[in-house]
């Protein structure tokens, strides 16, 4: 997929803007875009998807993240990172732009650490990314989406990223075209696979935030060690395994994939990827426990 000119011209009145493709998976592709003027942007295009770890109705989600980053702004959650947003100009999806963060994405800076073993790192790393999920949750916002790609780390900060399947404090609020069925599912908590399962796909989720706080432990696992928590199963082609495998929540022996022995680290990392959510700790104490590590 290339940036139609017209569309670069409609979001920056720049038609020959510079554009570098970051990502492009599951209906969703992204430029890092450079003007003139020696700005940068980030141009996010969805189009309809087929993969079965995409969303329904995708090409439409550019359009919905739009309107809730414009709502997170508006609560003064999320602000300075919604530019503009519309259809896309041979009507195949639509689009987004969002001012340019810097940092590297999570999975690539923990694989720095592996390479490098580095306590005091790995501790900087997972506190930033639970203090960015605690920051949604103390205003009543879940993230809906948590993955590696998903957060960007630098200078000992963690922004959030993706707020398509973004669910506000009142659900009134929530666009109405969305129906959550989960997030990429080696992230979905073992309540939220169990439940996936035993419902229709025009039936949405409860997104709960003790559910969020398994997805941000995993997130944090997948990216300390490179593996998953729980599964390596392919999810084109064995998904409704996987899920059921997601359900018993039975997750892997640290002993045998860990980079480099951190046992207080695992030990967090562990406890928030308890079965039962009532013993989670919340996103703010996963944040000061990480704190406590550096």
């Amino acid at each position: 997929m290339t940036v139609p000119p017209q569309l670069l011209a409609d979001a920056f009145g720049d038609h020959d803007a510079q554009t570098t493709l970051v990502v492009d998976r599951r209906g969703t592709a992204l430029w890092r875009v450079d003007l003139h003027d020696g700005t940068q942007y980030a141009l996010k295009i969805t189009t309809a998807c087929t993969d079965p770890q995409g969303h329904v109705d995708s090409e439409h989600l550019a359009l919905v993240e739009a309107q809730l980053l414009q709502h997170l702004d508006r609560d003064g959650v999320i602000t300075g990172l919604y530019h503009r947003h519309g259809q896309h100009p041979e009507r195949v999806g639509s689009w987004l732009t969002l001012s340019w963060l810097p940092g590297e994405e999570a999975d690539t800076a923990f694989a720095k650490l592996r390479a490098d073993p580095d306590d005091r790192g790995a501790a900087v790393h997972a506190a930033a990314m639970a203090g960015a999920v605690a920051d949604l949750h103390d205003r009543g916002w879940r993230h809906g989406d948590m993955q590696e790609a998903h957060f960007l780390l630098g200078d000992g900060r963690a922004y959030l990223l993706d707020f398509a399947m973004a669910q506000p404090p009142d659900p009134a609020d929530a666009p109405p075209v969305v129906i959550y069925r989960g997030q990429y599912d080696f992230f979905n908590s073992p309540e939220l696979a169990a439940r996936r399962l035993a419902t229709k796909p025009s039936e949405s989720l409860e997104l709960t935030t003790a559910s969020e706080v398994w997805s941000l432990c995993a997130t944090i696992f997948a990216c300390w060690t490179g593996v998953y928590p729980i599964s390596e199963k392919d999810t084109q082609l064995s998904t409704p395994a996987l899920r059921a495998e997601l359900a018993r929540g039975r997750c892997r022996d640290l002993a045998s994939i860990r980079p480099w022995p951190f046992p207080a680290f695992e030990d967090i990392v562990m406890t928030g990827l308890s079965i039962d959510p009532a013993k989670r700790p919340t996103a703010r104490q996963l944040q000061h426990m990480f704190e406590e590590l550096m």
